[in-house]
């Protein structure tokens, strides 16, 4: 069988924690190992870019003071024959965010010191590798993961840059997830999370078996656990199931993920670094029909954009302008509602807002609310099916329910709240359609 594997940044977040992935990549016989940087590394790393921006030479000298001490000692608990060659590695990091910050470039040079602590855990983790005997190779990401003007990575040059790749199963290959190059030549990344899409993409690419994403919990839970009492994880889940619950907030996996897979049929398992022997949850083409209710995930920092206009009173197109407001700041909508008179619709990101509100102002009278959550319902939701839906508004009976999105498709139920109704509406919702 061909693997790819994936490891988060706790996965590798120490010494030891990188021992236990060694094991679990021989044990695994992975063809490609793809890594995170290790855990607390790229939040330094975007504080250090923020601090350039503001020439703040203080922040900087700390935040490298502190990954410097981070990845010493890791290091040397890790390292004998090659400590010297990863300590020098190490510092020419160090040494190319320092001059990144003294010619500081708003795009360019964020880009490429973020991408550094990919760079430098997988660098540190191949030594590892062969220091103790595994015949390892350390990949350069940027190298084949190449975006077009679109974001969209070039899966073709993906190929045939991992011919080679696929086609030696006697060396362990390392990569770096997250990072990589995009249309103008530039360092650049996939996005928070993007290591799960990295490995999802690479995988399809060799023809993989399977593709495996180890963090540091026991696969997908039907709710979230760090919110929500008696929680279960959840052993198998179809690629439609998994799609929407990683969209709408499940945590332990990019939302990207799943197409490339699902593309190729390649079956990917959800597995627990610190209990490896743990079955974790498979996801495939197999659906489990003998529930109406899988799982329970939600977003957070959603905001809402309430447009009343008269101009559509029985009139057409109307929505088509709004859309191309939102195709021109490529900005998606998440949920959207519609009434003779008035649309309110959902966006994740406020980045553009104000740009899409001066535009939206020109169709009508708009209205702004922040600080909301969208809380998805995940199962199989037959549209034939009578009670489903009141079961689920029957567990949230006491919560203020602002927006609700059903029958888009058979997967999901989608209801929208306030955020700091969150946590009682998620083990609500446990409470009455699981326990």
């Amino acid at each position: 069988m061909t693997k790819v594997l994936k490891f988060g940044g706790t996965s590798v977040g120490s010494a030891a924690n990188m021992k236990r992935v060694a094991e679990i990549i021989r044990r695994e016989k992975a063809r490609i190992t793809v890594l995170s940087a290790m855990s607390g590394t790229t939040d330094a790393l975007v504080r250090i870019v923020s601090a350039a921006a503001e020439n703040d030479q203080n922040t900087i000298d700390e935040r490298i003071g502190m990954l410097t001490e981070k990845y010493t000692t890791c290091i040397e608990g890790l390292l004998n024959r090659y400590k010297q060659e990863a300590l020098n590695r190490m510092q020419a990091t160090f040494e190319l965010i320092r001059n990144e910050t003294s010619n500081f470039r708003e795009y360019t040079s964020e880009r490429k010191i973020i991408a550094q602590g990919e760079l430098l855990t997988s660098a540190i983790f191949t030594f590892y590798l062969n220091e103790t005997g595994t015949k390892a190779v350390c990949l350069n990401s940027p190298d084949f993961m190449v975006t077009d003007q679109e974001e969209k990575v070039d899966t073709k040059r993906l190929s045939e840059a991992l011919a080679p790749v696929a086609a030696d199963p006697d060396t362990f290959y390392v990569a770096q997830g997250f990072i990589c190059t995009n249309n103008k030549g530039e360092i650049d990344n996939l996005g928070r999370g993007g290591s799960d899409y990295s490995a999802a993409l690479m995988g399809a690419a060799i023809g993989a078996s399977e593709v495996q994403i180890w963090t540091d919990i026991d696969g997908m839970h039907n709710n979230d656990p760090r919110f929500v009492e008696h929680t279960y994880p959840i052993r198998n889940m179809s690629f439609d199931e998994a799609a929407e619950l990683a969209y709408f907030g499940a945590k332990i996996l990019h939302p990207a993920t799943i197409q490339p897979c699902k593309d190729k049929c390649i079956p990917v398992m959800l597995k627990n670094t610190m209990d490896p022997d743990a079955p974790g949850t498979t996801i495939s083409n197999c659906d489990d029909n003998s529930k109406s209710f899988h799982a329970v995930a939600a977003k957070d920092g959603i905001t809402v954009i309430r447009i009343h206009s008269a101009r559509m009173l029985m009139a057409y197109g109307f929505l088509r302008k709004v859309f191309e407001i939102f195709e021109q700041y490529r900005t998606p909508i998440d949920m959207i509602t519609t009434s003779e008179v008035a649309v309110s619709l959902t966006v994740d990101s406020d980045k553009h807002l104000n740009g899409i509100v001066a535009e939206l102002e020109k169709l009508g009278t708009i209205e702004i609310e922040r600080n909301n959550s969208i809380v998805c319902v995940v199962g199989r939701m037959e549209h034939g099916d009578a009670g489903l839906a009141a079961r689920v508004f029957e567990s949230i009976r006491k919560i203020p329910i602002k927006m609700i999105s059903y029958g888009a498709s058979h997967r999901s139920l989608a209801i929208l709240i306030a955020t700091e109704q969150k946590k009682q509406t998620l083990q609500s919702l446990n409470d009455g359609l699981f326990q």
